[in-house]
């Protein structure tokens, strides 16, 4: 993407993201997702991370909505955050603070376009590969996921069910390195835009070009299966990366979350 993202870009990456988010939450048990009048959605998974149970706040923020959101979320029993693209607002943090979210962390959200393809990379690192995971070896993909990120292993295998991983609109990856799966991703792809998730290397595998050649394979991949158009968050870790391959700047998304 060579000129800078406009609104409408931006507009459609974020309802991609939570369509993906949406499919995620179809498959997998426990987990809701639903969106009031105003546009306030509720996403709970379930999952102890702050960020991945979220009351996002719509554009046009109905506090009144806002508020009747977070009580919901506040007695479901996991880490939560109240979820806005941009800055927040002085009422929107009054609001927050009354439901204890008081602690504030931001993350991008990054665009890339698919006509920038022929600048990525198509070598890996020698003795890796890059390729597909499917149901029969979520354990494969669950245990590098949980190296990969140092999460507990009972919380990679939800990012691992067979129903995800067989599923036709969603691809696991690993880079094998010798054999063994040392690197992973995740694309979730909704009309011509791609999700990247769970992308991951445990600490003793980084700064090879691992992930990197990974990356690459998956944009690779989804651009064959349709995708013009996709978008990540991710941490200042991997954001450098991202930004070489062509990804911008969409906008910043701030989380209020508990202090404790």
């Amino acid at each position: 993407m060579t000129q800078p993202i406009d609104s409408a870009a931006t507009d459609a990456a974020v309802n991609a993201l939570f369509a993906t988010i949406s499919r995620l939450v179809e498959l997998s048990d426990g987990m809701r997702l639903r969106q009031g009048a105003a546009g306030t959605r509720l996403v709970f998974t379930g999952l102890p991370t702050a960020s991945l149970n979220i009351v996002s706040v719509g554009p046009d923020a109905d506090l009144g909505e806002v508020d009747a959101f977070a009580k919901e979320m506040s007695a479901m029993g996991a880490p939560w955050s109240i979820q806005s693209r941009g800055e927040v607002d002085s009422a929107l943090l009054e609001l927050a603070a009354r439901h204890g979210r008081t602690s504030s962390s931001t993350l991008p959200l990054l665009i890339w376009d698919a006509e920038l393809l022929p600048t990525v990379p198509a070598s890996v690192p020698e003795g890796t590969t890059v390729r597909e995971v499917r149901g029969d070896e979520a354990e494969v993909y669950a245990a590098a996921l949980a190296a990969g990120f140092g999460m507990p292993k009972e919380v990679a295998d939800l990012f691992s069910l067979p129903a995800l991983l067989d599923a036709p609109d969603m691809t696991a990856f690993v880079l094998d390195l010798n054999g063994a799966a040392v690197a992973t991703g995740f694309n979730i792809i909704t009309g011509d835009q791609v999700g990247l998730y769970n992308g991951s290397v445990p600490p003793q595998h980084r700064g090879n070009g691992y992930y990197r050649a990974l990356v690459a394979a998956r944009l690779r991949h989804a651009a064959a299966s349709g995708a013009r158009y996709a978008f990540t968050q991710n941490t200042p870790m991997s954001r450098p990366l991202y930004e070489s391959l062509g990804f911008q700047l969409a906008e910043t998304w701030t989380y209020l979350t508990s202090a404790s």
